[in-house]
């Protein structure tokens, strides 16, 4: 057997050439997306950064503001007055503070509300004028830190007077409450993607988003979805790929707000001129490779295919296929070889075929004279028990005998399929014994074959032979015998069936007798069902299979089937 061809070894050579050429190529190809990707996100987390110092600059301004409206002395006096005392004094003081909260929300780029809340008094002060005044809505939400309120769509921040009354509203002097609209971060969004790729959103983590004008708020939602599924650090970076493309995401965390700043940018877009150079590339190995194997095609068609038909025909012929041609395929070196070849294998074929046509015949007949010598004899036999038992109104044995027999018959009369296991075997052995159990009413059986056997592929009436031998010459003509055992074993690789039996037995002489006669030809002198066994034996498996005799002990006769 050729383990290595020459259109292999051509094959070989060429990916042997074009591999390192590959390789080096995927190598500079994965450095230049690692080391572009890397400064796409060095300047996506600069560009971040800006706009993260701007957003957290213009929050913590208003939050600045807050605490300083509430360190003034008009604020302060505010607090102090008494709607019934100076009524004139009170409008003034409105008025002055108005003028200073409106001073102070148009010094910030947010567009924002500012208000002032005299607990004492229950008294509340807008960038106009007096305000209403809601306890019930001051102290059930009044909370120093920034929150989102989804209904009005503003960040809301609470200042109180004295610091140390934090949470508690009800007992602070002062409370100044500073809130934006989230329009302003939007505006913020939409400036900052005037200009360059990806896009930019604001958001917390199992909440609500705020992104720039016209985004996709289902898309922008997924990215959310996969980028925030675990804890995130203050600031960081990773890759998701959603819907078949691949996002670069830069994320901070902003101090003021508690919402994180998200930047997404969309590899394919920036990578697109290497992918396009990846694929040039790809296009023009695969030409290469394409040559090549054109050229060795070539050869393949020429030398190596004329070379394994032969290969395959000779395989052919050794396995038994006699009947294998090789097509004639154009004219070459080849063709005379070829030719020749179809000759040998006609001839071949002849002479195999008449010799194992009459080989078939020889063995078909064999097995027909088997089951004619089984069935007559022994049917009669069977009849006239049940006419016997008919006679003695003995149902139970007539029954006993009908179903036995039938399920015999049934088996023997069988031939569609030659292979059967032991299994289906030993059934017709239990059936045939049961039988003569019946006739004879002194037979001991004992059947022990290893669960290992049962379903090993033997000939058909294989082992029923032995044991009708045994009970025929063994048990009938001694009155005193009745023990039959059947043992079954695998040792160092061979199968082996033994069938035993106490009665008279056989001498040394006679069994070296009988063991040359089964591998005879068939005569009238050598008993049909052993021989046939034996030879059917040596024909299925190896020459080395077949019967062997042995003394039983005490008396009797041990036959022994083994193959491999």
């Amino acid at each position: 057997m050729i383990k290595m061809n020459n259109f292999t070894k051509v094959n070989i050579l060429v990916l042997m050439l074009l591999i390192p050429v590959f390789i080096m190529y995927a190598y500079s190809y994965r450095t230049s997306i690692r080391v572009l990707q890397q400064n796409i996100q060095d300047s996506q987390m600069s560009r971040l950064s800006f706009l993260f110092k701007q957003l957290d600059d213009n929050v913590n301004q208003l939050s600045m503001m807050a605490h300083v409206l509430l360190k003034d002395p008009n604020v302060k006096e505010f607090r102090d007055l008494d709607l019934y005392g100076d009524e004139i004094n009170f409008l003034k003081i409105v008025q002055i503070i108005s003028q200073k909260l409106n001073l102070q929300s148009v010094a910030n780029t947010f567009s924002n509300s500012i208000v002032v809340y005299a607990p004492r008094i229950q008294k509340a002060i807008g960038q106009y004028s007096l305000v209403s005044y809601d306890a019930q809505d001051l102290y059930g939400h009044a909370d120093p830190n920034w929150r989102y309120d989804r209904e009005t769509g503003q960040f809301i921040l609470y200042a109180f007077d004295p610091i140390n009354e934090n949470n508690l509203a009800a007992n602070a002097g002062l409370i100044a409450k500073v809130s934006f609209k989230s329009d302003n971060i939007v505006k913020m969004l939409d400036n900052y993607h005037s200009e360059g790729t990806g896009e930019t959103f604001l958001f917390r983590p199992g909440d609500r988003m705020i992104v720039k004008s016209g985004d996709n708020l289902d898309f922008i939602d997924q990215i959310a979805d996969q980028f925030g599924k675990g804890k995130l650090a203050e600031q960081g970076n990773a890759t998701v790929d959603i819907e078949g493309s691949s996002y670069l995401i830069n994320y901070l965390k902003s101090n003021e707000l508690g919402w994180y700043l998200v930047d997404y940018v969309p590899l394919q877009d920036i990578l697109s001129p290497i992918t396009t150079n990846r694929k040039f590339f790809y296009l023009f190995l695969g030409v290469m490779l394409f040559v090549s194997l054109m050229i060795s095609y070539i050869l393949y068609q020429n030398i190596r295919i004329p070379i394994k038909d032969l290969i395959r025909s000779v395989q052919q012929l050794k396995k038994g296929n006699y009947s294998t041609r090789i097509r004639v395929k154009g004219d070459n070196e080849f063709t005379f070889l070829i030719l020749k070849f179809n000759e040998m294998a006609g001839e071949i074929e002849n002479l195999i075929g008449k010799v194992y046509a009459e080989e078939i015949r020889s063995r078909e007949a064999t097995l027909k004279q088997l089951q004619s010598q089984i069935n007559p004899h022994f049917l009669y036999n069977c009849l006239a028990f049940m006419k016997s038992m008919a006679v003695l109104e003995e149902k139970e044995s007539i029954v006993a005998m009908a179903v036995n027999l039938s399920k015999y018959y049934r088996y023997t009369t069988r031939n569609e399929r030659q292979l059967v296991t032991v299994r289906e075997e030993m059934e017709l052995v239990r059936h045939y014994l049961a039988i003569q159990n019946l006739q004879m009413k002194r037979l001991s059986i004992h059947i022990e074959i290893p669960p290992s056997m049962l379903d090993l592929p033997i000939p058909r009436l294989l082992i029923q032979p032995v044991v009708e031998n045994a009970i025929i010459h063994g048990i009938e003509s001694d009155p005193d015998a009745g023990r039959i055992v059947i043992r079954g074993e695998q040792v160092e690789g061979e199968n082996r069936i033994t069938v035993e039996d106490d009665g008279p037995g056989m001498s040394d002489e006679e069994r070296l007798a009988l063991s040359k006669k089964i591998n005879l030809p068939l005569t009238d002198e050598i008993g049909c069902g052993l021989w046939n066994v034996h030879q059917r034996l040596k024909y299925q498996f190896d020459p080395e299979s077949g019967l062997v005799f042995e003394a039983s002990q005490p008396s009797g006769l041990k036959v022994i089937l083994h193959w491999k």
